[in-house]
């Protein structure tokens, strides 16, 4: 049996958790620079606030009702890393899949399945004080429908149990489900799908194997089969490779000084780094680039340009050393700039990666020194080290009006209780 435990509106939930006043408030959680609408609470799905709205959008007299935060990603990975914890310590293994979601592998674990799919929610609660839906099956692919008809189910914590995958209640549900509803199968794919008369989750249930593996592919078979009760998915396999790595952001004001605009792209250079290392990849490309905002009057320039590395790399100081030489060339005077961003392709594994005969390779002790460098800024927070100096009166820096307090990674920032 796999369970697949998804914390409820969690960017919203993870605000509230702090602040109690704001339960059943409409609550939003905004993109980087305050620009669009990316998390909504119950409440402000019902004002009729969509997904990605952009908040000059959202009409006055709503605007005075609802309450808005920008988004504080140290909080939630905080508090990500909290509710694993608190699972970790209850069941065999778990396999994080998102910042809110993972899955549970309840394999050898007796007892009553509903007593504890109900502990491990009212856990999470007590212990980390997030609300949870949770979802047990036989396979992971029907553990993820079960938590998402949890969802649908009324109260504050929801919890749906599927012992049998042949059970009545779990065919009717099948029946109702739409295709690009299942894990792993996508819009353009449930088209295709549904070309060949396959319009719903229990219709793809019930078509023979070979005809899938056949016409679509290995892994729409399995998913057939997880869908009868098989289990022969991992979490990995419907995972997309990274391809790509970009890290950019629109500025808080238009810059047109080259100085903060290296500033701001050393800054995009270390997440870049961090994010090969962390997922061990190399990069053998890099590129950067600059945009104006069409929307105002002025020059207008929207360009990018890339560069082949020497050899694959995750080395921040190599990276950032050919990113500036790309700005330098992209750069000019007079241009008032709105975004910027370093973007990093043909990314291969770390470990098997073929060195160059001729070009050489990363020396051993740069990486052990981006080793060191990671363990330091995980440790201390990313502003104790840094590639270079950022300059007090930077203007680059995203706009977060609208940020709660880090409550659980800053000193400065715990909560204070009055007595």
């Amino acid at each position: 049996m796999y369970a697949l435990i998804d914390c409820n509106n969690f960017f919203v939930s993870c605000e509230r958790l702090f602040e109690p006043g704001l339960e059943g408030v409409p609550v939003g959680v905004l993109s980087n620079n305050d620009g669009c609408v990316i998390a909504r609470s119950e409440e402000l799905k019902a004002l009729g606030i969509t997904m990605g709205m952009p908040v000059h959008q959202i009409p006055s007299g709503q605007r005075r009702r609802i309450v808005l935060r920008s988004s504080n990603y140290a909080l939630y990975g905080d508090l990500s890393s909290r509710v694993q914890q608190v699972l970790a310590a209850r069941v065999p293994a778990l396999e994080p899949y998102s910042i809110d979601e993972c899955f549970l592998d309840l394999r050898g674990i007796g007892g009553d399945l509903d007593v504890l799919g109900r502990s491990l929610v009212q856990a999470v609660e007590r212990e980390v004080g997030l609300p949870v839906s949770l979802g047990i099956a036989p396979t992971r692919t029907l553990a993820k429908l079960a938590n998402r008809r949890a969802k649908g189910m009324p109260g504050h914590s929801q919890f749906c149990l599927w012992p049998d995958a042949q059970a009545p209640e779990l065919s009717r549900y099948l029946h109702q489900l739409p295709l690009k509803a299942v894990w792993g199968i996508g819009s353009r794919l449930a088209l295709k799908l549904a070309s060949l008369g396959i319009d719903n989750a229990a219709a793809l249930r019930e078509t023979p194997e070979a005809l899938l593996r056949m016409r679509f592919s290995v892994v729409v078979a399995r998913t057939a089969r997880e869908l009868r009760g098989t289990p022969c998915l991992e979490a990995h396999e419907l995972a997309t490779p990274r391809r790509s790595i970009l890290c950019s952001r629109s500025f808080g004001r238009l810059i047109n000084d080259r100085q903060q605009l290296s500033d701001a792209l050393r800054h995009h250079c270390q997440r870049a780094g961090e994010k090969l290392r962390r997922d061990d990849m190399l990069a053998s490309a890099i590129g950067v680039f600059l945009r104006t905002n069409p929307h105002h009057t002025g020059p207008q320039q929207s360009h990018s340009l890339w560069t082949m590395l020497p050899f694959p790399s995750a080395d921040t100081l190599r990276l950032n050393h050919h990113a500036q030489r790309l700005l330098a060339d992209l750069w000019r005077p007079g241009i008032a700039y709105q975004k910027l961003g370093v973007m990093l392709a043909d990314l291969s594994p770390r470990h098997g990666s073929q060195a160059s005969l001729f070009e050489g390779h990363e020396p051993a002790r740069q990486e052990a020194l981006m080793l060191a460098w990671d363990a330091i800024r995980q440790r201390y927070g990313r502003d104790s080290l840094t590639l270079g100096l950022r300059y007090d009166n930077a203007t680059w820096p995203m706009n977060s009006r609208y940020r709660s307090p880090c409550y659980t990674t800053r000193w400065d920032e715990l909560p204070q209780v009055s007595t």
